[in-house]
């Protein structure tokens, strides 16, 4: 008989073979998996890093228009001065960043969690948002109680919550533990019913941080954890939206540690980037601080006339 009488076509794979193939194709996804997530992350933080540059260039905006920036935020400290309406560095903004419709509904007259202002301060504003931090849950509701310090007045309603926060200082409490330089002025950019000039910040514009990434609010994270049902004020891009400079324990739990930057976004520097949280500097430069950054330095970064000594090379 004919040889080829005798042969038979194979059609298909064989069990083995389909394994193979399949073992293959999720070593290939296993090996090429960290690098989309990577590329992913690195467009994230590019984007993050723009935003923060969008708005350095924004309040220089400002600047070049008043001759000073806006203030941190204008109200009442303790109920002095009182009828002071409340009102913030993200409203001053709004002409500055292409948002000339909310300005002209934004009302002056009322604090910005009046009822009257609800529908500027609910808009999601991409460039007040990181797109490496969780996106749900982005509107801060006003019936929630939240965490102190500080102590704010409840509002009926809700409002849009940013990434990006106003440097306002190095707390006193941190230089009593010998952990950052004593100075005379600790304040940074941002304080609360004054403005600041160019010419006051003595440490020098591209040693002094203007804005910076807390992330994440308003639920509260420590550390990589959220904590369930744990409420931050300041979260709002129209709130009084400043940090504190108080450093931290690794784990955020506790105040006055040498952990200046990803252990907690009350109030502090914090990202959702491995590794650190983005800045921009009050000569309009952006840049990404490790997590690992000395509190001394981070202080030296945080006053605008503290006249501590940083040099480029230790951030």
């Amino acid at each position: 008989m004919p040889q080829f009488l005798l042969s038979r076509k194979r059609h298909g794979l064989t069990l083995v073979e389909l394994l193979v193939v399949i073992a293959i194709i999720a070593l290939l996804i296993a090996l090429i998996l960290p690098a989309v997530q990577y590329a992913r992350e690195a467009a994230r933080r590019a984007s993050c890093l723009n935003n923060l540059k969008q708005l350095g260039l924004a309040l220089h905006n400002f600047h070049d228009s008043h001759g000073t920036f806006p203030p941190g935020a204008v109200g009442p400290i303790g109920g002095v001065p009182p009828g002071l309406k409340d009102h913030s560095l993200g409203s001053y903004l709004l002409p500055f960043v292409e948002q000339d419709a909310l300005l002209r509904n934004y009302d002056w007259d009322v604090s910005w969690y009046d009822p009257r202002n609800q529908p500027v301060v609910k808009a999601q504003l991409r460039i007040w948002q990181c797109p490496s931090a969780p996106q749900p849950n982005r509107l801060h509701d006003g019936s929630m109680i939240t965490d102190t310090p500080p102590k704010v007045d409840y509002f009926l309603g809700a409002a849009a919550c940013g990434d990006y926060a106003g440097m306002h200082r190095i707390d006193v409490e941190l230089m009593k533990t010998g952990l950052v330089d004593p100075v005379s002025n600790n304040f940074g950019i941002f304080e609360v019913n004054r403005s600041t000039r160019l010419a006051e910040v003595l440490d020098g514009t591209s040693q002094t941080i203007m804005l910076a990434e807390c992330a994440g609010r308003p639920q509260l994270w420590q550390g990589q954890r959220q904590v369930p049902s744990r409420w931050l004020s300041g979260g709002p891009w129209a709130s009084r939206n400043l940090l504190f400079g108080r450093g931290a324990n690794s784990e955020g739990t506790a105040y006055y540690g040498p952990c200046a930057i990803n252990c907690t976004n009350d109030r502090e520097l914090y990202g959702f980037h491995p590794g650190g949280a983005s800045v921009v500097l009050a000569d309009g430069s952006v840049h990404f601080l490790k997590a690992g950054i000395s509190i001394r330095v981070f202080a030296g970064l945080v006053t605008r006339a503290g006249g501590e000594v940083v040099s480029a090379g230790d951030f």
